[in-house]
């Protein structure tokens, strides 16, 4: 059976000073925690911080660059356009020969080192010299010209174009304005204006595809790795504002594989591993220092708890090394033998309570505790009180063993039975008194049994007697009718020998003489010997002769038994209400068992009577002794069986059952 565990963590035993330390502990480690968790986020936060410079940095360059690189290609198109402005003039004849239809590179009217934008094919859409008086009207524009001013918000676009050109003496841009048909796009205008002895004389017209000329400007390793395309609406945050004369353009430049710098990653990452790490070293501390105050709690509640125990048991307590040095007492054991602590515990010193030598009790007490079943039992032993006085001691113990199984010493326990053995003597001396006085009664339980039974026998051979003699004195008897009447009276005598005989021999507890006995005959018998008083009806009822019921019996004992029932019943069915007494006398039988049923219709037993009936010397008849049902239910008893009493449910009196067991 395994020992029952104690959960001591049910006892709230830590001091507040502890407890207060360890929550200023908890506090500073939490505070650390935080302050760890918060220095996490500042790092990611500056890290973001610093990514976001390193990237707006990043985006301002690429629009300074952008906007040098396309002012730089548009201004070397308003030198071209200032070239073919100069032919035209020198020639008085437009340089394209179609209307909308853009110069070849190869063409000889072109300058010999134009530049990317004029020499790249289907960027530049449109170019014609418009002298100035065919720019008042609309109608006089070229065709092209007319088709980009119906376009919403496009005529006033190329007259203030037009305008800035002739007011301001410079090249001035109009759009971009958005191109319909099978390749949309946006088309930005361009007018360079030409001056003769300070007179304006018209401009050089040009519409550019705006999309085409940024893919023919923006290197291959730039449109790798951004996407540049025209906003026209403009003001969102990610576009590159580009400044033309009379035009601004927005660009969205969006980054398609934004590289992050590695120094700051890298630092960061590294940071993220020592915060990380001191993290997880503070929350290590945090649980050894929770499991140490829990261990720390629970050990100053084990002290406690012993203590507690050792203050409320009044066993005396003690316990060894392995070579017998006595290493510790509790105070019921000093107050037990009446010596100090510090007296038995000294190892100099032998032990002042024990009669014999020093080491005799150490090993004497080992080898009774190396005994499993001995250690149950205990060990009685005799000490020396300290005023003198013996002490009888029951001593129990047990090895101290650790957990891999060794032994490190011996704890033992004593209790004084000093006075329960004094108890036991003096119920011993009692015992012997009372054997005395059991025997006295037995004495008079066998007088009492003796003269109960026998009374009729006695009777019936002073009746005998007496006649005898009254006709012997009369001279009216002959010797052949002496004969029948002396052999009578010979077997009342024997009879009465063996009753003798039996009374003794159970009275002195003997071996009874049990012999198989069929109780058919039997009952039939002991019923029919029974004196019935006038006017009584006895009924038998048993069962047939061909189911044997045969009980280990003492025929003579049991007869007497049967005989004084049935005799009690005759006598208390004379007392009935009813016109016939009636007796009823039957077997039953039942699983293992027989009973011999006696039942009659008198007045029946009372409750409360039924507890005390077979009690010695307790009778409810006139001038009985009050012996009968107690020797009836001695001798059934003897038989290993029993009597039931009950009220009859077929005569309404009493109903005695002498239940006896069966032959195996």
């Amino acid at each position: 059976m395994s020992e029952p565990t104690v959960d001591f963590t049910l006892l709230e035993l830590e001091p507040p000073s502890a407890s207060a330390w360890n929550r200023r502990a908890l506090m500073w480690l939490g505070g650390m925690l935080l302050l760890v968790a918060v220095s996490i986020g500042v790092l990611a936060l500056f890290l973001r911080s610093v990514e976001a410079e390193e990237s707006n940095r990043r985006r301002v360059a690429d629009a300074q660059w952008l906007d040098q690189t396309l002012r730089f290609h548009f201004q070397r198109l308003e030198v071209d356009l200032i070239a073919l402005a100069l032919q035209a003039q020198r020639r008085d004849a437009p340089v394209a020969s179609a209307e909308g239809e853009a110069l070849s590179p190869a063409s000889p009217a072109l300058p010999v080192k134009a530049g990317q934008l004029w020499r790249t094919p289907d960027v530049i859409l449109f170019h014609r010299w418009l002298p100035a008086e065919q720019q008042r009207r609309v109608s006089d524009w070229p065709d092209f010209m007319q088709a980009a001013a119906r376009q919403p918000d496009g005529e006033p676009a190329l007259q203030t174009m037009l305008a800035t050109t002739g007011a301001l003496q410079r090249a001035a841009y109009a759009g971009p304005l958005p191109q319909g048909g099978a390749d949309p796009g946006h088309i930005l205008w361009l007018a360079v204006p030409q001056f003769e002895k300070g007179q304006f004389v018209g401009d050089h017209v040009a519409a550019v595809h705006f999309e085409r000329a940024l893919r023919s400007i923006i290197p291959p390793w730039v449109a790798r790795e951004h996407a540049i395309q025209l906003n026209p609406e403009g003001g969102a945050s990610a576009t590159v504002p580009i400044h033309f004369p009379g035009t601004q353009l927005s660009l969205d430049v969006r980054a398609l594989n934004p590289q992050h710098a590695l120094a700051p990653r890298l630092f960061f990452g590294v940071a993220l591993v020592c915060l990380l790490a001191m993290m997880a070293a503070l929350y290590a501390l945090w649980r050894d220092t929770v499991r140490r105050q829990r261990v720390e709690a629970q050990l100053q509640t084990q002290r406690v708890l012993r203590q507690a125990m050792e203050r409320a048991v009044l066993l005396g307590l003690r316990a060894w090394d392995t070579q017998g040095r006595p290493l510790y007492v509790n105070q019921a054991f000093c107050r037990l033998v009446g010596w100090p602590a510090e007296v038995l515990v000294d190892p100099t010193q032998p032990m002042p309570y024990w009669p014999g030598a020093p080491r005799d009790e150490f090993e004497t007490l080992r080898a009774h505790m190396s005994d499993p079943g001995a250690q149950q039992l205990g060990l009685e032993m005799q000490w020396r009180h300290h005023d003198g006085h013996v002490l009888d001691v029951l001593v129990h113990g047990a090895p101290l063993s650790l957990p891999d199984g060794t032994v490190v010493g011996w704890m033992g326990s004593a209790l004084d039975i000093t006075e329960r053995k004094r108890i036991e003597r003096r119920a011993a001396r009692q015992q012997d008194m009372l054997e005395a006085s059991g025997r006295l009664i037995a004495v008079g339980e066998v007088a009492s049994t003796l003269a109960h039974e026998l009374n009729q026998p006695l009777g019936a051979l002073s009746s005998f007697a007496n006649g005898l003699l009254n006709r012997l004195q009369q001279q009216r008897i002959t010797l052949d009718e002496v004969g029948p009447v002396v052999e009578r009276m010979a077997r009342i005598a024997e009879k009465a020998g063996r009753v003798i005989q039996r009374v003794n021999a159970f009275a002195r507890r003997q071996e009874m003489n049990r012999q198989p006995l069929d109780l058919q005959p039997f009952v039939s018998r002991v019923v029919g010997q029974v004196p019935l008083p006038e006017g009584l009806r006895l009924r038998t009822h048993l069962p047939d002769a061909d189911t044997p019921l045969t009980v280990p019996a003492d025929a003579l004992l049991l007869e007497h038994a049967l005989h004084n029932v049935v005799l009690n019943a005759t006598e208390w069915s004379i007392k009935t209400t009813e016109a016939v007494p009636r007796v009823q006398v039957r077997l039953v039988h039942n699983e293992g068992s027989v009973g011999i049923q006696v039942a009659d219709n008198g007045p029946g037993v009372p409750p409360d009577q039924v507890g005390n009936i077979f009690d010695a010397f307790a009778t409810q008849k006139d001038g009985g002794m009050g012996m009968g049902l107690s020797i009836c239910r001695s001798i059934i008893e003897a038989h290993h069986g029993r009597i039931d009493v009950a009220r009859s449910d077929e005569l309404h009196g009493a109903q005695f059952t002498l239940w006896l067991p069966l032959n195996p």
